[in-house]
């Protein structure tokens, strides 16, 4: 808890990761400030609830893993930048598996006709359930095409 106080994480938001994750708080301390070093380098402001996700995103992984993550998107056509847009949006998006990335990604692009670009730019679909979430609102959404109502966003 140390190393989020001395660099500015306010007492609520240290409260709100203790309440969520708390083994985040029992981790390697010279890790942690690693993580949270190197989120700060990444441009997130330490005041906002937004850095404890990316703090806990690059928890969950190696930087091997992280570099597999990005590859999943490189292979949907994503830029780097798009990529880093994204993971700045929803960090948590690089958490999630690749055969779930694989398989929203393939029934939005492939199936609904979505561009892969429209998805990086709400990362955060990628975090809902596919079954109870995503694929009924896709083809609620395909039904009001079919019936004239305009396609937003692309």
């Amino acid at each position: 808890m140390n190393v989020l106080r001395g660099i500015g994480v306010p007492e609520s938001n240290i409260l709100l990761l203790l309440n969520r994750q708390p083994r985040s708080l029992l981790y390697n301390p010279v890790r942690l400030k690693e993580i949270v070093e190197k989120a700060e380098r990444m441009g997130f402001d330490p005041s906002t609830k937004m850095f404890l996700s990316v703090v806990i995103a690059l928890k969950s992984m190696t930087k091997s893993t992280l570099e597999k993550k990005f590859d999943v998107y490189r292979r949907w056509g994503w830029s780097e930048q798009e990529i880093h847009e994204a993971f700045r949006r929803h960090p948590l998006c690089m958490t999630v598996s690749e055969d779930k990335v694989m398989a929203i990604m393939d029934f939005l692009v492939k199936k609904m006709g979505y561009s892969s670009t429209l998805i990086a730019k709400q990362p955060s679909i990628l975090w809902k359930s596919f079954r109870k979430n995503i694929v009924p609102r896709a083809l609620f959404a395909r039904e009001l095409l079919s019936q004239g109502f305009s396609r937003c966003g692309q």
